[in-house]
């Protein structure tokens, strides 16, 4: 039966410490009988400690079950009682009996072979019997060290340093150890950490366990068993060390090279990558330095945009790295173009971007912090030149390669305008539109708006004013920043404002011409209307500089209907109406040109509602029916 089943049974049977104890009374001194008889003292002693197969069957057995006892006593023995019963009335026939011979090997009998396959081998790890002398020696150890304490160690030493030495010796030896083996031996290494706590005895185990850990192709379980013996082993060390600052050299060197594990992993294995993560992430907050000046020097690769460990692995390993950005020590202008890469490429969700840009606003010197934060750890120029890279979400040479896009289906032109639009799929557009709404929050919340109105002013009339092709989204997230920092004092200039008339222009003609059955780009209409209309109502005179460019002489027949669809939807909005009635001459004067064009043919019906909209709205500057915004 199953440890549970035993508690959870109905009968009496061993669920109370003194039927358990009565139980352990009689059922040892037959044990240890049954060791006796099969023990090499008895059974071959000109072999010393090597065990034929028949006896180690036995022994295994025996060592078995007294390993289930005691792990049964554990579960009564909160006060520790009983393992001080048990080492009272076993300890002296235990050391007398098992540890006689310890450690254990086995003697193969080999019959019609020339040749004895184990010969010169003292440690074969399994017999033909199947019986592990591996896990026969190490549960031999576990059920002896659960009798040792650090008020024993002296009167133990002796036999403690024999399993210490076969521990360390097994460690280090270089054998491909299964999980069951490798669980076992961390078991008796950690209850041996226990019973003598100063470096000079642990560190030599560290060590031990260290050199098992850098074997090359570990199995998996194994691994997980190695990582979690040495995340214990570090937390305790840490709650130790808060009073006595005396780190493991060993456990240093450890923490130091997960970084570079994670990095080299990739998607080879990501439950092994969370573990790494979670522990890297422990020892982080820690502030442990070692661990952070690896993670600095690694953080380039794991966060790289193309193959780094971050864009490869799930959502919420994803999450636990993003978080880890706020531990690194610096945040250099390198770094931070790849964090806005893996921002705006899309292979993390936008939700997850808006975190990381939340965390670097945090590490910045804009985050209002009373207390001094650390120096230099990011610098201002380089941050907004982040913010800016994310705003855009285009880098220089995806904007660069684009200008040579021509024509449907990927790009929107009109005549009226020097701007051609990229239509990004709605995915990339949606998930560009979440991160800059965040974006556009981390400005609003910098002191200082003019200066930062200014910066970004800057930074789109070097890099986006004299372009042909523009994706819409980037036209689109542009006039939302703008939108978002303008206040009075800030001043733009003459380049700027034309060539937000023409992203204004460029957007509006797109959704008036967008085919309704287009449910992707259909999508996109309530932001880009929102952003344009907020623009023009802001900045009079980029509603101004819109309306000189509507030149309709240049323009083919076709795009007639769409110039009065959008003069009529200017004049019914209720934000723009006072600035169209400032523009009512332009406006007029637009109309005429739509007229002459027209002349001598039947008048079309949206011509028709052209005119009744002009003298509704702006003839003589009617009150009109009121303020009404428009819904095309």
């Amino acid at each position: 039966r199953s440890l549970a089943s035993v508690m959870d049974s109905a009968e009496k049977g061993l669920s109370s410490a003194e039927n358990l104890k009565g139980f352990i009374e009689i059922i040892i001194p037959l044990l240890i009988e049954c060791w006796i008889e099969a023990s090499p003292a008895q059974s071959a002693p000109i072999l010393g400690n090597l065990l034929e197969s028949e006896s180690q069957q036995l022994m295994q057995q025996v060592l078995s079950i007294i390993h289930l006892l005691w792990k049964l006593t554990k579960r009564h023995d909160e006060t520790y009682k009983m393992e001080l019963w048990l080492r009272m009335n076993y300890l002296v026939d235990f050391k007398h009996h098992f540890m006689r011979h310890f450690p254990y090997s086995l003697q193969e009998t080999v019959k019609h072979k020339k040749k004895d396959s184990c010969k010169g081998n003292k440690y074969c790890m399994t017999s033909s019997n199947s019986v592990d002398h591996l896990l026969l020696n190490l549960t031999l150890c576990d059920i002896m060290v659960s009798l040792a304490s650090t008020s024993t160690l002296q009167t133990d030493s002796g036999w403690l340093d024999m399993i210490r030495k076969f521990v360390t010796d097994t460690l280090q030896d270089g054998s491909k150890l299964n999980s069951k083996q490798v669980n076992r031996l961390l078991g008796v290494t950690w209850r041996l950490m226990q019973i003598q706590q100063n470096k000079v005895a642990t560190e030599p185990l560290i060590k031990a366990v260290y050199t098992l850990y850098q074997q090359r192709n570990l199995l998996f379980p194994v691994r997980t068993l190695l990582l979690k013996f040495f995340s214990r082993v570090y937390q305790k060390e840490d709650l130790r060390t808060q009073r006595i600052r005396s780190r493991s050299k060993v456990l240093s060197r450890w923490l130091a090279g997960l970084p570079q594990q994670l990095a080299l992993l990739g998607l080879r294995n990501p439950e092994l990558s969370n573990q790494l993560i979670d522990i890297i992430h422990s020892a982080a907050s820690r502030s442990n330095k070692e661990l952070l000046q690896s993670l600095q020097a690694t953080a380039a690769r794991i966060y790289d945009p193309l193959d780094g460990t971050l864009v490869l692995l799930p959502a919420e390993a994803q999450r636990r790295l993003v978080q880890l950005v706020y531990f690194l020590p610096c945040l250099p202008a390198s770094l931070l173009a790849c964090l806005s890469r893996c921002c705006i490429m899309g292979r993390m969700s936008s939700e997850l971007a808006a975190t990381l840009i939340g965390i670097l606003h945090m590490r910045s010197s804009f985050a209002g912090w009373k207390c001094q934060v650390q120096d230099n750890s990011v610098n201002d120029v380089d941050y907004f030149s982040f913010l800016f890279s994310t705003l855009i979400g285009f880098s220089r040479e995806e904007l660069t390669s684009l200008q040579g896009i021509r024509g449907k289906p990927h790009i929107s032109q009109t005549q009226l305008s020097p701007v051609r639009l990229y239509l990004t799929d709605l995915d990339q557009f949606l998930h560009h539109w979440a991160v800059t709404e965040m974006i556009c929050h981390s400005l609003s919340t910098i002191p200082s708006q003019s200066q930062c109105f200014d910066i970004l002013q800057t930074g789109i009339c070097k890099y986006l004013v004299g372009l042909v092709v523009i994706p819409d989204s980037t036209a689109g997230s542009v006039l939302c920043a703008i939108n978002k920092l303008l206040d009075q004092a800030c001043i733009l200039s003459e380049n700027l404002h034309k060539f937000l008339a023409s992203c204004c222009y460029s957007l509006l003609y797109f959704l008036l011409t967008l085919d309704k059955e287009d449910a992707e780009h259909v999508q996109k209409r309530d932001m880009l209307w929102g952003s344009c209309i907020s623009a023009l109502a802001l900045l009079p005179r980029l509603l101004r500089l819109m309306l000189q460019s509507l030149q309709v002489s240049r323009i083919c027949r076709e795009e007639l209907p769409v110039v009065a669809q959008l003069l009529r939807l200017l004049m019914q909005h209720g934000q723009l109406r006072s600035h169209m009635i400032t523009n009512e001459f332009l406006v007029q004067q637009i109309i005429k040109d739509i007229m002459t064009l027209k002349s001598g043919e039947v008048q079309e019906q949206w011509l028709t509602d052209l005119h009744y909209c002009f003298n509704i709205y702006l003839a003589s500057h009617p009150q009109g029916p009121g303020p009404i915004n428009a819904v095309y």
